[in-house]
């Protein structure tokens, strides 16, 4: 075989090494994607058929006290488009014009600003993916538009399930629930806003493969793709209360003329707020279409002069000081009085003499209010009021907006300021404030903490936070507490309130006609008023208190004709509502007796000896507690000081004989508690000066120490209270 020529072998060998040269290239190739970069090339293909998202989460319902929702989350369609995958735009843009009724030119803008949508951006653990565009086209559609949109089928045209807050009741106690913002349910307003850390539960990152369509493919026909859950809020309103209480509230605003209306309902013995109304409201659905300043809580963010039902905590006040009785009398001056260092005038509505107590309160005197502080001082008056809770907040938990109001103290009051307190102006109070405060005197003296938030329940149906009845302080006792209730009850019967009675529910309570402050000043307007009534019902054993105050009525504008038949309409449809049954009242309202007692205190059932080192206590039996009667004697033997005879309306015997702790370090004996109510454990165990911690509402049915045990002052003591 003859040999090729010389150029040809070069040819040839050029070729061979070409070969090896690019044989080796992939082999170089290979062994570095094989080796150097295999993970790169995994991530790479990963990318292609897999996204990472947030689930979101759903936000946690609200429910009243009886378990109605409130407020809830609806799982609804919204779509997006994908950039990434549409192809015909045209055609897209044409097709989803017609059927979410969006101009066409609106979807290709939509298009050209797209944008990463919050909580859905691809990303990777080491370093960034390109960006996945996306953007919104419209949240919450309805379920035929979502049917027909995925009926198109166009590709990058997308659904995704989002839920949206609704309200099923509309305006329903819509000051209170607030609200959410419709685009992406942030929290904006009431317990939305505050409950929000519990409501909505942080979102949980995920990772699903997809086709190359961008369908989203599961590893198993069972798996599901869920949201995380909040928890859900039992709040201790009753929606048919509400619902009563709106109803009635807005009539009457609308009747008389009013620029705005506020009513409140509590339960005394708690402190539950069972209903909570202003007016002019708003749909929590649609709040964009209401004005700012109607979507305000104004119970809590906007403090007002109360007026004449003020006076009852001056008259309270000296009460409880023992500087008047229920039958001192005042001069009233004749309608005018002038005080002293100031350059001003107190006016009556009429022209009175001699007034009592009792019927400075039922006529609702400014002049005899203000003698009265004046017999008190501005000092003790200040005390007490703050004791009651004015010039600061109440302590409610949820929502966290509440007003302190203004009440200045003494030091910066002028001649005219001391006397103004005590009818009710010269200072500033909330709806809330006076509510709690009036629910006081009918609690035996008793200030209740409020509560709107009843407990907080997670996904799994566990109690995550509770807040049951909460004592904060006693204010004044029971003999004070009693009386100042039946001057209230003669205000309703006999005085300005008579618009208020109710037959079987007798009601005690007290009115206020008090001058707006005109807006920026610290004059008064002659023309524009706020009506208001605060009353308790059933008078002997109050069950609920209720607020009404109507801002600028006109033409008719007194608290007695406004505000009272409100609150009657009110309190007449709650108290059967909550099984309350009506009483028989005697004619006339039988006024508390006083129980004469040795030593400070004035506290029925209990016994005091003027020596603090032999303080002792008589229980009355359980079915004669609250009886009045007297202490005829004393009588001192080996074991202390016994009462030797004792006058009740009804059986007695004296049940236990404890001492307290004495000043001097001897224990004392912790007495027998379970059975009592919480006013009484109090009135019991004062003197013992333990440390208290209360829970629970209803009797006491648990007491540590245990009845018997030696107690020190300062010791601790935990008392349950519930349902026997």
């Amino acid at each position: 075989m003859r040999p090729l020529p010389i150029n040809k072998q070069k040819r040839l060998r050029l070729l061979l090494l070409g070969f090896t040269l690019v044989f080796l290239a992939i082999i170089v190739r290979a062994a570095e994607l094989q080796l150097v970069k295999r993970d790169i090339l995994l991530w790479e293909s990963k990318k292609k058929s897999e996204i990472s998202f947030d689930l979101g989460s759903v936000r946690g319902d609200i429910y009243d006290r009886n378990g109605e929702k409130l407020a809830s989350s609806l799982a609804m369609d919204s779509v997006y488009l994908d950039g990434n995958l549409i192809k015909d735009r045209g055609a897209a843009f044409l097709a989803l014009s017609k059927v979410l009724d969006i101009d066409y030119e609106a979807l290709a803008k939509i298009f050209e600003d797209l944008k990463s949508i919050p909580g859905t951006s691809a990303t990777a653990p080491d370093r960034p993916l390109k960006n996945r565009t996306y953007a919104w086209v419209k949240r919450h559609i309805s379920e035929m538009d979502a049917d027909a949109i995925r009926a198109l089928k166009i590709r990058g045209v997308r659904l995704e399930k989002e839920y949206r807050r609704v309200y099923p009741n509309g305006s329903l106690a819509a000051h209170i629930l607030g609200f959410v913002r419709k685009t992406d349910g942030v929290a904006l307003e009431g317990l939305e806003l505050a409950l929000d850390g519990y409501l909505r539960k942080n979102p949980v990152g995920i990772v699903v493969r997809q086709d190359r369509l961008g369908r989203i493919i599961m590893d198993r026909p069972d798996q599901k793709i869920s949201q995380q859950m909040g928890a859900s809020v039992m709040l201790t309103i009753d929606r048919q209360i509400q619902r009563l209480t709106e109803k009635a509230l807005s009539k009457a605003v609308e009747e008389r003329n009013a620029k705005s209306g506020q009513a409140l309902v509590v339960r005394i013995r708690t402190g539950e707020i069972l209903a909570s109304a202003v007016y002019p409201t708003f749909d929590p659905n649609n709040y964009q279409s209401s004005e700012p300043e109607n979507r305000r809580n104004t119970i809590l963010t906007d403090p007002f002069e109360p007026g004449s039902t003020f006076k009852v905590f001056t008259v309270a006040a000296a009460l409880e000081e023992k500087l008047i009785n229920p039958e001192t009398i005042f001069f009233c001056e004749n309608g005018l009085y002038k005080i002293d260092g100031a350059n001003a005038s107190i006016k009556d509505t009429a022209s009175y003499g001699d007034l009592s107590v009792n019927s400075i309160v039922q006529v609702s005197s400014n002049i005899g209010a203000t003698k009265i502080g004046e017999t008190l001082g501005p000092y003790k008056l200040y005390n007490y009021l703050t004791r009651f809770a004015f010039g600061e907040k109440t302590g409610l938990a949820y929502p966290s907006s509440e007003s302190a109001g203004k009440l200045r103290h003494p030091r910066e009051w002028r001649a005219l300021d001391a006397a103004s307190v005590a009818f009710g102006q010269a200072l500033s109070v909330t709806s809330l404030q006076m509510t709690m405060a009036v629910a006081a005197l009918a609690n035996g003296g008793v200030l209740m903490r409020p509560t709107l938030v009843s407990r907080i329940i997670d996904a799994d149906g566990r109690i995550i936070e509770q807040k049951p009845p909460k004592m904060l302080r006693p204010v004044v006792s029971q003999v004070t507490a009693n009386q100042v209730l039946y001057m209230m009850r003669l205000a309703v019967k006999k005085g300005t309130g008579r618009r208020a009675d109710i037959p079987g529910y007798p009601v005690a309570g007290k009115t206020a006609t008090a001058q707006s402050v005109i807006s920026g000043s610290s004059s008064y307007s002659k023309d524009k008023y706020v009506a208001s009534f605060v009353g308790v019902a059933p008078y002997e054993k109050p069950e609920l208190c209720v607020f009404v105050a109507l801002f600028e009525p006109w033409p008719a504008y007194y608290g007695g004709e406004v505000a009272a038949p409100v609150f009657k309409e009110i309190m007449q449809a709650a108290l059967p509502l909550l099984d309350i049954p009506m009483v028989d009242e005697p004619a006339e309202p039988i006024a508390p007796m006083e129980t004469k007692v040795a030593g400070a205190g004035s506290i029925p059932g209990v016994v005091s000896d003027s020596s603090p080192t032999n303080f002792l206590m008589v229980k009355i039996k359980k079915n004669d507690r609250g009886a009045a009667g007297q202490i005829r004697d004393l009588k001192k033997d080996f074991q202390g000081y016994a009462a030797e005879s004792l006058e009740f309306d009804g059986l007695a015997e004296v049940k236990e004989l404890v001492k307290p702790p004495t000043p001097g370090g001897e224990p004392g004996v912790m007495p027998n508690v379970k059975g009592l109510s919480m006013r009484e454990v109090m009135d019991l165990l004062s003197p013992f000066r333990l440390s208290l911690e209360y829970e629970g509402s209803g009797l006491a049915i648990y007491q540590f120490p245990s009845s018997g045990a030696p107690v020190e002052a300062g010791q601790m003591a935990r008392i349950s209270f519930g349902d026997q």
